[in-house]
């Protein structure tokens, strides 16, 4: 298998198309489909068909597909960590990060990471769990900034986890709300809450603080998944919902939104940085990742 056939299909993939393919490869159609079916008889299996929507990955093309990311990217990230070694003030680095680290903690890193390396590109994106740790093992991601929510175990063979910090949650409503000034979440039981984030999310913090003085927690006839739409939805309604306190602090939640001061304590949402196991960081991603370490113990 040579590593121009992992290239060539990873691009047939990802255009959906032999023609453009071939034209951002800058090789011949010809030449390309015969890539592709070596490819495919050394595997033994099809790794794509046509369909209405294109050229897309059979069921063994998606698994292979997923292996081919993570190579490319392992490629690229050894010829960035060479040249970095060598002095290059180039490179790249894709960070994904939850809504609070988001906020707060990634600007700042970035900002100083900048310092360090003014030419390196850096990209930052949305990420939630599980669907980072996707991200991660294909290579989309060098790392990720990200709290863990749900039952599902961590592949603790594939991702390595590291708290970085806990982030506070609050419970938040419109300024002018009738239980702004509410002292016990016994207060807030007949209210319309808001369920915020996915399943398993920060919504999970308030059930359990029900539960744990007696309550049966709040039905939540509406659940808010995009939590940058969380602040506005809470701002134009009688809704309570639970959200990070950075929310509070955005200029648009600003005279809007208000902190329930409730004397229950409430859980906070563990924040992990999250990279591949095993696989070296590349230097700049080290240098970003000690930035990261730095904001936390701050914080802490």
């Amino acid at each position: 298998m040579r590593l121009s056939q992992i290239r060539d299909f990873l691009a047939v993939a990802e255009t959906g198309s032999i023609r453009a393919a071939a034209r951002s490869l800058g090789l011949t159609q010809p030449a390309l489909t015969k890539s592709l079916r070596q490819l495919e008889a050394e595997l033994g299996t099809v790794l794509v068909t046509r369909s209405v929507r294109g050229i897309v990955p059979t069921t063994p093309g998606r698994v292979f597909l997923a292996r081919a990311r993570s190579i490319d990217g392992d490629l690229r990230r050894a010829r960035e960590e060479i040249a970095q070694l060598g002095g290059s003030p180039d490179g790249s680095l894709a960070v994904g990060a939850s809504t609070a680290p988001a906020i707060g903690t990634v600007p700042r890193a970035v900002v100083e990471l900048r310092e360090s390396w003014p030419s390196a590109k850096i990209r930052v994106s949305d990420t939630s769990f599980p669907n980072v740790l996707a991200d991660l093992r294909e290579g989309r991601f060098d790392l990720a900034i990200a709290p863990r929510f749900g039952p599902a175990p961590l592949p603790k063979d594939e991702i390595a986890v590291e708290l970085l910090f806990n982030n506070e949650v609050v419970v938040a409503v419109r300024k002018g709300h009738p239980k702004a000034l509410a002292k016990s979440l016994r207060e807030l039981a007949g209210c319309e809450w808001l369920r915020s984030g996915p399943r398993g999310g920060p919504s999970t913090v308030i059930e359990n603080a029900y539960e744990a003085i007696g309550l049966a927690p709040p039905e939540c006839h509406v659940q808010c998944e995009s939590l940058l739409s969380l602040p506005e939805m809470v701002a134009m309604s009688d809704f309570v919902a639970i959200m990070p306190w950075q929310m509070l602090a955005l200029p648009e939640s600003r005279g809007r939104l208000v902190r329930v001061p409730v004397r229950e304590i409430l859980q906070p949402i563990a924040i992990n940085l999250l990279t591949r196991a095993g696989v070296p960081l590349t230097p700049i991603a080290k240098d970003f990742v000690e930035i990261l370490r730095g904001l936390a113990r701050k914080r802490r």
